[in-house]
C-alpha cells in the first residue's frame, strides 16, 4: 500500500491540475484565431504594397464577400435591376450596380443573364470567427430578401475564410470522438484486455486537459495566434504519443513486474522520444510563414506536458491497477525479421533501398498547389460560386489584382497599361484613379488567381516593371511572396530538423555512424511515403496537385515520430550488447521491441488515418501521408531495413 501512496498522490496531483485549470483557463479553441496579412511578414512586397494603396486612397479597409446569383432560365434586365436595389438597400457598403446603363453591366452581369456577381465589403480588421459570423448573417438576410427563384453562392477572400472556418468547427468533435474510439478498438483487439484499452486513453484525456488549457491561456496572455487546424492536428498526435508511452511501459512493466524498474529501464527512451519530437516541431518556430511558426507553441506545449506525464502519470496509472496476468509470448513473425535482417543483410537492404527509392524519386515530381479552394468540398458554396463565375466571366473575377504606380503621367500610365494588356493571361484591365502622386488600376485575369499560372503571371508582372515604381496587390501577389516563403521555410525547417535530431541520436547511441544510418532510413521513409501517397490520390482521385504545405507537415511528423521507433530498437539494442555479440544482439532487439513497435505503429498509423475523413482534401492527403509513412516505417524500415543497415556496416 505503501508503494500504491506514490502512485496516487501523482494521480491526484495531476487531477488537481486538470480540474483547477478548466476553471481559471480558457480552452485552445476559445482563444483561436488566424493569421493576419495571410500569415506574411509585414516586410512582404504584397503586404507593403498593400499598405501603401491603403494610405493614398480611400479604399475600404475590409475582406471582400463575392455575391454570385445565378437564375437557371435567366434573368431579365427587370429582375436583375430589382435585386440589386434590393441589396444596395441593405447594404450601404456596397457598389450602386443599379445606377449603371444596361448597357455597360457586362463586367458583372453574363451575356446569357443567367448569372450576375455582387462585391461585398466586410468593413475592418476583422477576426476569422468575426467574418464567418458576419457572412452567417449576410446570407441569412440575403435569403429573405432576394427572390426564390435566384440560387445565390457565396465566395471570394470572405466566403472561403467563412467556409474555412465552418468546415473545422463541424469536424473537431468528430476527430477527437474518432481518434478515441479508433484507438480503444485496436487497444482491445491487440491486448484483448478493457484495462489496458482504457488506461492509455484515461492518461490521453488527462493529459489533453491539461494541455488544452494552457494553451488557451498562452493563447490569452500572449501575442502568439493559435489556429484550429493546430489544434485539431495536435488532439491526434496528443493521444497517438500517450498511447505509445502506455505500450512501452506496459510491455517492460509486464517483462520487469516492477513499475519503478520498468520506468527505470524506459526513462531513456521516453526523454530521448520526447526530446526529438520537442526538436522537430520546434524548428516550426524558424519559419517566417505564420500559419508555419503559430504551430511551434502549440506543439511545444503539447509535447512538454506529454513527455512529463509520461514519466509520472502513465506510470502512476498503470502502477495502481491489477493488471492481468499475460504470459510472454515470442513471436515468430519478428524472430524471424531478427534473423533473416541479420543473417542476409545484404538481401534485405537492397531490395528495400530500391522501392523506397522508388517513392522518393517520385515524390520529386509532385506538383504544389496554393488554391485552397481545392481543397474543399465541391458542394461547398465558395467553391460553387468561384466554379460559376469562372464559367461566366473570367475565373480572375474572383480576386482581381490591383497594380499602384508612383506617377501621374499619362505617357507613363499608359505606357504601362499597354503592356500589361499585352501579356496573354491578361483578360481586362478596368479604369485607373489618380491619388496623391499615384496611379491605380485593376487587373482581371484570364486564369484561376490562385493557380500556378496566375502566381507566375504576377512575378513576371513585377519583375518586368520592377524599375518603374510599380506594385502590385492582391490574393494572387500574397501567394506569389507565400510561395517564395514556403521554399525558404521547408529547406530550413527541414535542415534544421535533421541535424538536430541526428546530433541527438548521436548522442543517444554515442555513434556518428548509427545516427546516419537512423537518418538515412528515416529520410528513405518520408520520401517514400510522399511519392507513393500523391502517386496513389493522383491515380485513384484524380489528384494532380497537392496542398504546398503537405511536405513540410509531413516531414516534421513523420521524421519526429518515426524516430522514436528507431530509440526504442536502439535503447533495447545499448541492453542486448552487454550479453549478446553485435549480431545476435540487434536480432534479440527486433525479436524483443517488434511486438511493442508494431502496435504502436499501427494505433499512430490509424489515429493519423482519421484525418482522411475530414471534408478538407489538405488534410485528407496529410493524414494518409503520416499514415502510410508510419506503416513503411513500423512494417519495413524499423525491423527490417535498418537492422540489415547496422549489420552491414557493423565494425568486425
Amino acid at each position: 500500500m505503501k508503494n500504491k501512496s506514490h502512485w496516487l498522490i501523482i494521480i491526484a496531483a495531476w487531477l488537481s491540475i486538470v480540474i483547477l485549470l478548466s476553471f481559471l483557463a480558457p480552452s485552445g479553441k476559445e482563444v483561436a484565431s488566424s493569421s493576419k496579412n495571410a500569415g506574411l511578414p509585414e516586410t512582404a512586397l504584397s503586404i507593403q504594397a498593400d499598405k501603401m494603396l491603403k494610405e493614398k486612397f480611400s479604399t475600404s479597409d475590409g475582406l471582400p464577400l463575392i455575391i454570385v446569383f445565378e437564375n437557371k432560365k435567366g434573368a431579365s434586365d427587370e429582375e436583375i435591376q430589382e435585386v440589386l436595389q434590393l441589396m444596395e438597400k441593405n447594404y450601404s457598403n456596397m457598389p450602386r450596380f443599379s445606377q449603371i446603363p444596361l448597357e455597360q453591366r457586362a463586367s458583372f452581369v453574363s451575356e446569357d443573364q443567367k448569372t450576375f456577381f455582387i462585391p461585398l465589403i466586410l468593413q475592418g480588421n476583422l477576426e476569422s470567427k468575426e467574418v464567418h459570423e458576419e457572412v452567417k448573417e449576410i446570407k441569412n438576410n440575403v435569403s429573405q430578401i432576394v427572390p426564390s427563384e435566384f440560387k445565390i453562392y457565396y465566395t471570394g477572400p470572405a466566403g472561403i475564410a467563412s467556409d474555412t472556418i465552418e468546415l473545422f468547427s463541424q469536424a473537431d468533435l468528430i476527430l477527437l470522438l474518432a481518434t478515441v474510439g479508433i484507438i480503444f478498438i485496436l487497444l482491445i483487439l491487440i491486448y484483448r484486455s478493457f484495462l489496458l484499452a482504457i488506461i492509455p486513453l484515461i492518461g490521453a484525456s488527462i493529459v489533453y486537459g491539461v494541455v488544452d488549457r494552457l494553451i488557451g491561456l498562452t493563447g490569452k496572455f500572449t501575442s502568439i495566434t493559435i489556429e484550429n487546424q493546430a489544434l485539431s492536428i495536435m488532439t491526434i498526435l496528443l493521444f497517438a504519443v500517450i498511447t505509445d508511452y502506455s505500450l512501452l511501459l506496459y510491455a517492460r512493466y509486464k517483462e520487469e513486474q516492477d513499475m519503478k524498474v520498468a520506468l527505470a529501464r524506459t526513462r531513456e527512451t521516453i526523454l530521448f522520444s520526447g526530446g526529438t519530437i520537442l526538436a522537430g516541431v520546434a524548428t516550426l518556430s524558424f519559419a517566417i510563414y505564420e500559419p508555419y511558426r503559430n504551430f511551434a507553441p502549440v506543439f511545444v506545449i503539447a509535447v512538454i506536458t506529454m513527455l512529463i506525464a509520461g514519466l509520472t502519470l502513465l506510470p502512476a496509472l498503470f502502477a495502481v491497477v491489477k493488471m492481468p496476468k499475460q504470459k510472454n509470448k515470442k513471436s515468430k513473425l519478428w524472430i524471424l525479421a531478427g534473423n533473416i535482417s541479420t543473417q542476409k543483410p545484404w538481401r534485405v537492404a537492397l531490395p528495400i533501398l530500391l522501392l523506397v527509392g522508388i517513392g522518393t524519386w517520385h515524390a520529386t515530381t509532385t506538383v504544389y498547389s496554393y488554391d485552397l479552394l481545392e481543397s474543399f468540398p465541391k458542394e461547398l458554396s465558395s467553391r460553387e460560386g468561384f466554379k460559376k463565375l469562372g464559367e461566366a466571366f473570367s475565373e480572375g473575377e474572383i480576386a482581381p489584382t490591383t497594380i499602384l504606380i508612383k506617377s501621374t503621367d499619362e505617357n507613363t500610365i499608359s505606357n504601362i497599361i499597354e503592356k500589361i494588356e499585352d501579356r496573354p493571361l491578361v483578360d481586362e484591365v478596368r479604369p485607373s484613379s489618380e491619388a496623391d502622386g499615384y496611379t491605380q488600376f485593376s487587373v482581371i485575369l484570364k486564369a484561376n488567381p490562385y493557380s500556378k499560372e496566375a502566381l507566375d503571371e504576377i512575378e513576371n508582372i513585377r519583375e518586368q516593371f520592377k524599375e518603374q515604381n510599380v506594385q502590385v496587390i492582391g490574393e494572387t501577389a500574397k501567394q506569389v511572396d507565400i510561395r517564395n516563403i514556403n521554399g525558404r521555410d521547408t529547406s530550413l525547417v527541414m535542415i534544421l530538423t535533421t541535424v538536430l535530431i541526428g546530433a541527438m541520436l548521436a548522442f543517444q547511441t554515442k555513434s556518428i555512424r548509427v545516427s546516419l544510418l537512423i537518418i538515412v532510413s528515416i529520410l528513405l521513409s518520408f520520401g517514400a511515403s510522399l511519392g507513393f501517397s500523391t502517386w496513389i490520390f493522383n491515380l485513384l482521385f484524380n489528384y494532380s496537385s497537392f496542398s504546398y504545405r503537405i511536405p513540410l507537415y509531413s516531414f516534421v511528423f513523420l521524421v519526429a515520430l518515426g524516430v522514436d521507433y528507431s530509440i526504442m530498437l536502439m535503447s533495447r539494442l545499448k541492453e542486448e550488447r552487454k550479453l549478446l555479440c553485435e549480431q545476435e544482439a540487434i536480432a534479440k532487439s527486433v525479436e524483443l521491441t517488434g511486438g511493442v513497435i508494431s502496435a504502436a505503429g499501427l494505433i499512430l498509423a490509424a489515429t493519423f488515418a482519421v484525418l482522411i475523413t475530414q471534408p478538407v482534401m489538405e488534410l485528407k492527403v496529410f493524414g494518409f501521408v503520416v499514415a502510410f509513412g508510419v506503416l513503411i516505417d513500423t512494417f519495413i524500415v524499423r525491423p527490417l531495413l535498418l537492422p540489415a543497415l547496422l549489420t552491414i556496416t557493423r565494425k568486425k
